[in-house]
Order: structure tokens, then sequence, then C-alpha cells
């Protein structure tokens, strides 16, 4: 038992650590993109309502963590479109890019595949963007009124960010940590229950398992997408889980969203919309790879 444990927290600390250098410079570069921030906003609230879906989804595969955030403050001011956030929502993969670059070592993981994930987010993002302002965009339409939320909000437009690398420096040992975390759990379900167990449950299903993980999801926090993605790698979900739950995965959108959109009805329909759309999307997937 005691060996056991100890095993499943050595093989977590040795692919946390491994990880930590790639991390690192893949934090580095988001950091960059991070201050960047600005021009972000700039570029959706630039370009008219009817691309705004479309810039939002690729705009999204951006990894950093200010994008979705940015639309929902955006959205909630009325400047941007519901479907404009949520082709953002969708297109964000929170922590799952570096992830999966920290993996290329392992064979079955390589850029073709990382590169194929991200624009298969971006174009479901665009399309659901669309579609979602073509079914709930008039439950939405709204004038701008952005000083009143800025005076609410309390912004700062002037703050200091502090060091680029010690803010890269600080989020690679967050992750490095939380990946260690989470390996040293799943290594411990591994050990009782066993990896061929794990993988033949109902998560691997295309309904049921999508179901679920979309669920899983919608919790606004970037532990959830690292569980995701290390469960998607060890094989303990499908193709069509990881995009179940990483579409539903909008990141600190979902915050910012509730915090900033005083409209309960408004919010209940947006994360149900993320969660049915993310879910039927997972389903699809799961079923393109059981067909070819």
């Amino acid at each position: 038992m005691l060996e056991t444990i100890l095993d499943a927290l050595l093989d977590g600390l040795k692919d946390g650590l491994l990880s930590v250098p790639i991390l690192f410079l893949a934090y580095l570069f988001m950091e960059l993109l991070e201050r960047s921030k600005k021009f972000n906003e700039g570029i959706l609230q630039g370009y008219s309502r009817k691309a705004g879906p479309a810039l939002g989804g690729f705009l999204g595969i951006v990894p950093q963590c200010g994008v979705s955030g940015a639309a929902a403050s955006l959205f909630s001011t009325g400047t941007i479109t519901v479907g404009t956030m949520l082709a953002v929502f969708f297109a964000t993969s929170d922590e799952m890019l570096p992830i999966l670059i920290s993996s290329l070592t392992d064979k079955t993981i390589t850029v073709g595949l990382i590169v194929g994930i991200l624009l298969a987010k971006a174009v479901m993002g665009v399309g659901l963007g669309y579609f979602a302002d073509a079914v709930l965009g008039k439950f939405f339409r709204r004038q701008r009124d952005i000083h009143s939320f800025c005076r609410r909000e309390g912004c700062d437009c002037d703050e200091d960010e502090g060091s680029i690398v010690a803010a890269a420096l600080k989020h690679t040992l967050k992750i490095a940590l939380m990946l260690i975390a989470v390996n040293f759990a799943l290594n411990l379900l591994f050990s009782f229950i066993g990896i061929e167990t794990l993988s033949g449950t109902f998560l691997r299903t295309p309904v049921v398992g999508c179901l679920i993980i979309a669920l899983f999801g919608l919790i606004p926090n970037c532990s959830v997408s690292v569980v995701i993605t290390q469960s998607y790698l060890l094989g303990v979900i499908g193709l069509g889980g990881l995009f179940a739950g990483l579409l539903a995965n909008a990141g600190i959108g979902l915050l910012v969203l509730l915090r900033a959109n005083k409209n309960k009805k408004e919010n209940l329909m947006i994360i149900g919309t993320l969660y049915a759309l993310s879910v039927l999307m997972g389903i699809c997937v799961s079923i393109a790879v059981g067909l070819f």
C-alpha cells in the first residue's frame, strides 16, 4: 500500500518536473501575448458584428487566459454579440496547449495532432458562434454602455503588470505543481483500479461520457483543463470527451460573465447553450473517430 503510494508520487513528480522547461517557454510566450490584451480587445471591438464570431473563434485559440475574460466584459457592455463571446469561449483552451506541447516527447502526440485540435476548436467556435447569434441574438440586443460598466468595476487600465519572466515562472510553477497533483491522483487510480478498467468505463462512451465531461468542463478553473487534457493523454477519455470538456471550459470567461452581467436569465441561457453545444460537438467527434 505505502509502496504503491510512493511509486505514484514519484511518477507524478517525475512527469511534472520534466514538463517545467517546456512549460516555462510556453508561458513566457503566453505572457508576451497577454500584455497585448488591450490590442486583442481593440480587435474585437473594431470589427463589424457580422465578422465577430469568425474573429472570436480564431482569437480564442491564442494561448492566453485574458481573451475569454475580455470577451465576457465586452459582451456585458454591449460591444460584441453573444455569438462572438461564445465563439471565444468555445475556442479557448486554457492550459491544454502548454500540456500538449510538453507531451511532444510521447510518440502518440505530434505537432500535427496539436495543430489539428486547435484548428478544430477554432472552426467549431466560429460555426457555433454564428449559430448562437442566429438563434439567440434577438434575446441579447443591447446598447453599448462601457462607461457605467467601468465605473461599476473600478477599471484601472494603467496598472503596472510587473516582470514578464517572473509572471511566466510563477505560472509555470503553479501548473507544474497542479500537474504533479493530478498525475499523483491518476496514478493512484491506475494502481488500484487499472488503466484498462478506467479506459473501458462510461467516460469513453459518446453520449454519457460527453455529458459528464462537459459538465465538469463548466467549472471555471484552470485545473479542470489540466485534468481533462491529462486524462486524454493517459487514455482515460477519448478525443470526443476531450472536445466536450474543453469546449465547455471557458476559463475565466464564465467568472467574468457572472460578475459583469447582472442579468441572471441571460447568464443561465448562455451557460446552457455552452454546455449543450459542447456535448453535441463531443458526440459528433466521438462518432467521427469511430467511423474513421
